[in-house]
């Protein structure tokens, strides 16, 4: 190989004067081919060993690029922070989440991202995602709020895994801006809460018309028994008057014949009758309006706006209410037992949800029954109540027709049904599934036997398991 060939690969040759400002890899390039050199190879060698390690470090650069493109090209943030949590490098999107250049983060504290550091403080972060006793990598993520360099914040999802660069262990913190996710998130909640809060409007305007029956029926013999009071009183308000007045008007002597008279009225009047009914009549007027009043406040409590927070509930009082109100859906088609544990403890509930929950298995259960075509007096709904340590189990049991073997693992999924088109939505097991098990932290399961009936357990916690605030 000519000289001249030698001197164009002589390239690798840096000036003493710059040698400083080299990278780590172009400093071990230049250490080789000196290295090289020094060895003494003919010069058509030295040539060729110059030309495989500038296409070898061509293929590097290349690589390096290729890789970086990649890395930011991913929407996720990425940074690589050492084993003291400084942060070493980072792609685009880390630059463009946080809103800082690479110089900036380069060499800073990966706490720095987060706002409430000492709750993801990077220890704790490590043991979240990472089993680092046992060495597993469980690839965990977290939800937390992180911070960009400008103050302003943002929910983010953040993954954490072990890497390790030149022998060192490193990790890599993957994280994006879950602000879309959330409030896609908090949409839903809103529409769900509509939609309870829709078939609960609907549920009461379905219900509105068995209510007022119900309500009319005991006004109705308490207007009787009133009218039949007041008649009744008139007579006895005559005789005695008339007897009193006599009495008085000869005290001092009473003629022949006046306790003959007198035993004459009494008779006339069938007071003996009076007497007896009367009482009956009173009692029936003041059921009558107990009943009413029972009603009219069942109703109230039913329909009571809800609140943002849980509060002690007594289940037992829950359901009596909820049976008054849905005693027009299920008295037709059945009779209703309760067997209520008496030591049921308080629990946190949202009244209004558990309410929804309570009536939908209790409607269920009559329709049920209906569909078994089994007689008012055939059909029978037991609602039973058990205390278990700290939980509360609900059973909700009838002899209708049970649920058939192909809709028993879609029976919670929303918009399933197996009613006619109009009698129902498909959406009252699926969101008194979401009551119970996502609201409440509690589990709801069904038992079923086809063509004897169905029961529906709801097991409750006694404690809040679903991160909501309780109110006292």
């Amino acid at each position: 190989m000519s000289a001249s060939t030698v001197q164009t690969n002589s390239a690798f040759v840096t000036p003493p004067d710059q040698k400083d400002i080299l990278t780590p890899a172009d400093k071990a390039d230049f250490d080789l081919i000196a290295a090289v050199r020094e060895l003494g190879l003919p010069t058509d060698q030295a040539a060729r060993v110059e030309m495989l390690i500038e296409a070898q470090k061509k293929r590097h650069r290349e690589s390096e690029q290729r890789l970086q493109t990649i890395l930011d090209s991913v929407v996720e943030g990425i940074l690589i922070v050492d084993g003291v949590g400084r942060i070493q490098d980072c792609n685009k999107s880390a630059c463009d989440l946080l809103r800082a250049s690479r110089q900036h983060l380069s060499q800073t504290g990966a706490d720095e991202m987060f706002i409430d550091r000492k709750n993801t403080v990077r220890h704790r972060l490590l043991n979240r995602c990472i089993n680092i006793s046992s060495g597993v990598l469980r690839y965990d993520y977290t939800e937390t709020m992180g911070q960009r360099r400008d103050g302003d914040s943002f929910p983010m999802e953040v993954i954490v895994s072990p890497a390790h660069f030149m022998g060192e262990t490193s990790f890599l913190y993957i994280f994006r801006d879950i602000t879309r996710r959330k409030k896609a998130e908090e949409s839903h909640k809103k529409l769900e809460g509509e939609l309870r809060e829709a078939q609960k409007l609907e549920a009461i305007g379905h219900l509105a018309g068995g209510i007022a029956h119900e309500i009319n029926t005991p006004s109705q013999y308490i207007r009787d028994n009133l009218k039949f009071l007041n008649d009744s009183y008139g007579s006895l308000s005559r005789l005695l008057g008339s007897a009193l007045q006599t009495l008085w008007k000869h005290r001092d002597s009473l003629p022949d014949g006046t306790f003959h008279e007198f035993s004459k009225q009494m008779r006339d009047a069938d007071l003996e009758f009076l007497l007896d009914e009367i009482p009956h009549a009173t009692q029936q007027s003041l059921d009558g309006i107990n009943q009413v009043a029972r009603i009219v406040l069942s109703m109230k409590e039913f329909s009571h706006p809800g609140s943002s927070e849980k509060t002690a509930t007594d289940i037992n009082r829950i359901l009596s209410n909820v049976i008054v109100i849905s005693r027009n859906e299920w008295k037709h088609s059945a009779r209703l037992t309760e067997e209520f544990d008496p030591e049921l403890p308080h629990i946190p509930c949202f009244i209004n949800e558990i309410n929804q929950v309570f009536l939908n298995l209790i409607v269920n259960a009559a329709q049920a029954i209906e569909t078994a075509g089994r007689s008012p007096e055939e059909g029978h709904i037991h609602i039973k109540t058990t205390a278990l340590d700290d939980q509360i189990l609900v059973s909700i049991t009838d002899n209708g027709s049970g649920i058939a073997k192909e809709s028993r693992s879609k029976i919670f999924n929303p918009f399933f049904t197996t009613k006619e088109v109009g009698k129902g939505t498909g959406q009252g097991l699926a969101i008194t599934h979401d009551i119970v098990q996502i609201k409440h932290g509690g589990r709801i399961w069904f038992e079923t036997q086809t063509g004897k009936g169905t029961t529906f357990h709801v097991l409750l916690p006694g404690e809040d398991r679903s991160g909501t605030k309780t109110k006292k």
